[in-house]
C-alpha cells in the first residue's frame, strides 16, 4: 500500500513529459509545412514576376491585315510579364478595329511567347440597299463593309432594310418583321453549313425564295414556318445530290409551300429547251419524321410519277 502511494507522484510528471513531446511534434509539423508553403509562394512569384516575360509575339491566320497594325493594337510589349497579360480587351479590340477579323484569340507559350491566332471573316451576305450599294456581312452577322456590287460567292440578299451598318457593328434591321425572316433561313443555312447559296428575295412576302448555284429554286410561299421550309427544302437538297438525281447541271424548282401542312415537297426540273419536266415530281421528307407519317400523300409523292407532277403544278399554279 505505501509502496503504491509511492509510485502515484510520478504520474503527473510522465503525462506531462508526453504532452511537451507532442506539443513539440506539432510544431515541428507547422514549420515544416509553413516552411515548404513559403518555398512553393517563393517559388510562383519568382516565376511569375521575373522568369516568364514576353519574349516573342506572333500573328496566324491573318491575311487582310499588316502583322505590325495587329500589334499596335495590341500593345503588346517584349519584357511584359506573360502570366500577367490581360488578354480580353486586346481580343475585343482586335475584332472592332478591324472588321475583316471575326474572331481574335491570344494565347500564351510558357515560357516567352504569345500567339495571336485570327479567324478572318468572309462575307457570306451582300444585302441590297435602297441606293442600290450593298453591305457586306459574315455569317455570324458581323457587318464588313459597303460596296458598289455583291461579294463574290455570297448570297445576295433583297427585300429587307438594314440599320447600324458601321463596320464591325452587328446586323440590324429597320423591322422585326424582317429581323426574324433572315435569321429564319441564315440559322438554317448555318446549321447545315450549306454553301453555295446565290439569291434571298424576301420581296414578295408571299412568294419568298431562295437560290442554289444560280440554277435550284427554294420557293417557300408565304412567311409561314419559313425556318422549318428552309430546313426541309435543304435536307431535300442534300439528299437529292446523295442519291444522284441532282447533278452539276440539274435546273429546277423545289417547291416548299406545303412543306409544314403535308411534310413534303415537290422538285420540278427545268429542261434546256427551257420547259419543265413531267416526270420529276419528287417528295422530300424530314428524317425525323417516321415513315407512316406521310401516309398515303407520303408514298405517292415520293414516287416519280404522275401524282407527285401534278401536286407540285397545282401547289405552283
Amino acid at each position: 500500500m505505501a509502496g503504491k502511494l509511492g509510485r502515484e507522484p510520478q504520474r503527473p510528471a510522465v503525462e506531462k513529459g508526453k504532452k511537451d513531446r507532442r506539443a513539440r511534434g506539432r510544431a515541428l509539423a507547422i514549420f515544416y509545412i509553413s516552411a515548404f508553403l513559403a518555398v512553393v509562394v517563393s517559388a510562383i512569384l519568382l516565376c511569375t514576376f521575373v522568369f516568364f516575360r514576353v519574349g516573342t509575339v506572333t500573328v496566324t491566320g491573318c491575311t487582310a491585315y499588316r502583322e505590325e497594325d495587329i500589334l499596335q493594337i495590341c500593345s503588346i510589349a517584349e519584357g511584359d510579364n506573360l502570366v500577367l497579360l490581360e488578354t480580353d480587351s486586346r481580343e475585343a479590340a482586335l475584332e472592332y478595329r478591324f472588321p475583316y477579323i471575326e474572331r481574335a484569340e491570344i494565347q500564351k507559350h510558357i515560357p516567352s511567347t504569345v500567339e495571336i491566332v485570327i479567324t478572318e471573316a468572309e462575307t457570306a451576305f451582300s444585302i441590297e440597299r435602297e441606293d442600290g450599294s450593298y453591305l457586306y456581312v459574315s455569317q455570324a452577322g458581323k457587318v464588313l463593309e459597303i460596296a458598289d456590287s455583291p461579294a463574290a460567292n455570297s448570297a445576295v440578299v433583297h427585300g429587307c432594310v438594314t440599320t447600324n451598318e458601321k463596320p464591325s457593328a452587328q446586323l440590324a434591321f429597320a423591322q422585326e418583321a424582317d429581323s426574324k425572316l433572315f435569321e429564319a433561313i441564315s440559322s438554317q443555312l448555318a446549321k447545315n453549313n450549306l454553301e453555295g447559296i446565290t439569291d434571298i428575295d424576301l420581296r414578295n412576302r408571299y412568294d419568298i425564295t431562295m437560290t442554289y448555284d444560280g440554277r435550284i429554286v427554294f420557293r417557300f410561299g408565304n412567311t409561314n414556318d419559313l425556318e422549318y421550309k428552309t430546313m426541309f427544302g435543304i435536307s431535300m437538297l442534300l439528299k437529292m445530290q446523295q442519291d444522284g438525281d441532282l447533278t452539276e447541271e440539274t435546273r429546277g424548282e423545289i417547291d416548299l409551300t406545303v412543306a409544314a401542312e403535308k411534310n413534303k415537297a415537290f422538285f420540278q426540273e427545268t429542261l434546256d429547251s427551257g420547259e419543265t419536266s413531267a416526270e420529276d415530281g419528287i417528295a422530300g421528307r424530314d428524317p425525323a419524321q417516321p415513315e407512316e407519317d406521310g401516309g398515303e400523300d407520303g408514298e405517292a409523292g415520293a414516287q416519280n410519277g404522275e401524282d407527285g407532277t401534278q401536286n407540285s403544278q397545282t401547289d405552283e399554279g
